[in-house]
C-alpha cells in the first residue's frame, strides 16, 4: 500500500504539486521523511505536518482483518486439495486425484499414455470448477 499515489489520498492539488517538485509522489516517499523535512517541503507547521502524516498513514494502511474473517473468506473460496483426473478408478487409487500445489511425476513404458494424460490434466486444470476443473 506504500506505493499508493499521494494524489489518491485526498491531499490538495497545490500540496501534491509542491511535493512532486521534490520527487515525493507516493505514500512511501512521504512517510519516509522526517517531520522536519516535511515542514521544509510543505511550508506547514509541525501540527499541520502531523495531521498530514496521520492522514497519509491511514490512507495507505491495510484494512484490519480478524483471523475468523480470513478463515471464513477462505472457506467461501473453497479450493479442493486434489485435482480430479475424471477417471474414477485412478482417482480412487490416488485417494481423490492429483494433489494440488505439488509436483507429480508420471512414469511408464513408451506408448502407455503419459503425454495424453498430462495434456488432459492441463486442460482440466484450466477449466472452471463448475465444469470439473
Amino acid at each position: 500500500m506504500g506505493s499508493k499515489k499521494l494524489k489518491r489520498v485526498g491531499l490538495s492539488q497545490e500540496l501534491c504539486d509542491r511535493l512532486s517538485r521534490h520527487q515525493i509522489l507516493t505514500c512511501q516517499d512521504f512517510l519516509c521523511l522526517s517531520p522536519l523535512e516535511l515542514m521544509r517541503v510543505t511550508g506547514l507547521s509541525y501540527r499541520g505536518v502531523h495531521e498530514l502524516l496521520c492522514m497519509v498513514s491511514r490512507a495507505c494502511a491495510p484494512k484490519m482483518q480478524t483471523a475468523y474473517g480470513i478463515k471464513a473468506q477462505r472457506a467461501a473460496d473453497f479450493s479442493p486439495a486434489f485435482l480430479s483426473t475424471t477417471l474414477s478408478a485412478l482417482d480412487e487409487a490416488l485417494h481423490g486425484g492429483v494433489a494440488c500445489g505439488s509436483l507429480t511425476e508420471v512414469t511408464g513404458p513408451p506408448g502407455c499414455g503419459k503425454t495424453q494424460f498430462c495434456i488432459m490434466m492441463s486442460i482440466l486444470a484450466t477449466l472452471p470448477t463448475n465444469m470439473g476443473g
